[in-house]
């Protein structure tokens, strides 16, 4: 059921951009969105992300009305500005490969993947639009908000990149914004999208937006002690690129030697491992899982308040469970 989801999901992010009357008129700009999103131009699959925000919509739309269809196009509407996001990291990172092929920007060059990415910004609130007139709520209105909080996030987190005393604390804020905010969204709008009460659909979003601080703790663990090859990208850059992620954050405020070499550290490769075997040493692996653990289970404690007896509740848990022990 899980891989007939996704299929219905890519189903329907193709339609939307083989359909758009825009992107007709430029077979270039259109092929960008295609790469960006994971498809050939004759809709045949690229390696491409889990989809896992879209999926969320969807079975959050499943435990509660048993079917999941109506959730379909939030769905691909979530995906879509998730895939923006993803074009202007990569420009703000550097980040020259996403999904272990070339980045939108490394491939086409960086004018015209900001472009893209902002041409994929404005298809995605579209798409959200259509799915409000069929379902008679407000996502687009909830999507701008949450997308006001994901820039400040993005904002935050590339802002700290010239800090170095950076405290758990704005960590989470940061985070709160940049990661855990799309997924409140993707949970919210699974709900809104078969009339759920507004009540109900806040509790999803609380949901979503733990699991998602529990999923931006996992990838700073794989970003740093993760395998390349099954993560996707480089797991040495987020220290070369002094990136304050969780570890870093436990680490300096714990360890004032690793707070000075970290302050002088010029990014050099060669010492990924010197810095890695610090963060070790302070505990940062265990208490990262520690953290991860618990933003899950606040997730699944509120999500327990509208358990139901279907398939779509047993994939959910299971989605849910495996995000701890996920290696990419």
């Amino acid at each position: 059921m899980k891989q007939n989801i996704i299929n219905d999901v890519n189903h329907q992010i193709y339609r939307c951009l083989s359909e758009d009357e825009i992107l007709k008129k430029d077979s270039k700009l259109q092929d960008m969105l295609f790469y960006a999103l994971g498809f050939e131009p004759d809709g045949s699959l690229l390696k491409c992300g889990k989809r896992l925000r879209p999926l969320f919509c969807c079975l959050v739309c499943g435990v509660i009305s048993d079917y999941y269809e109506p959730a379909l196009t939030y769905a691909a509407g979530i995906e879509m500005l998730h895939n923006f996001t993803l074009i202007h990291d990569d420009i703000e990172d550097k980040g020259d490969t996403r999904h272990n092929r070339p980045s939108l920007w490394k491939r086409d060059g960086l004018a015209l993947a900001l472009n893209a990415g902002d041409m994929l910004y404005n298809l995605s609130l579209s798409v959200i639009a259509k799915a409000d007139e069929t379902s008679g709520r407000t996502g687009l209105r909830h999507v701008l908000d949450m997308a006001s909080r994901l820039f400040l996030g993005q904002h935050r987190d590339i802002s700290f990149e010239a800090r170095t005393d950076i405290t758990e604390s704005e960590y989470l804020h940061m985070v709160r914004g940049k990661t855990s905010a799309l997924f409140g969204s993707s949970f919210a709008l699974g709900a809104a999208a078969v009339g759920a009460p507004e009540p109900t659909v806040r509790e999803f979003e609380y949901a979503g937006r733990r699991l998602g601080i529990a999923f931006q703790i996992r990838d700073d663990y794989l970003g740093t002690w993760g395998n390349s090859d099954e993560f996707g990208k480089s797991v040495s850059s987020d220290i070369t690129d002094k990136k304050n992620t969780l570890a870093v954050v436990y680490t300096a405020e714990r360890d004032p030697e690793f707070r000075v070499k970290w302050n002088a550290y010029d990014g050099a490769p060669e010492r990924v491992s010197e810095f890695t075997a610090m963060m070790e040493k302070a505990g940062a692996p265990e208490y990262l899982k520690e953290k991860c653990v618990k933003y899950t289970r606040e997730a699944e404690e509120t999500l327990a308040l509208h358990r139901a007896d279907n398939r779509y509740q047993a994939l959910l848990d299971e989605v849910i469970e495996s995000l701890l022990e996920r290696n990419k």
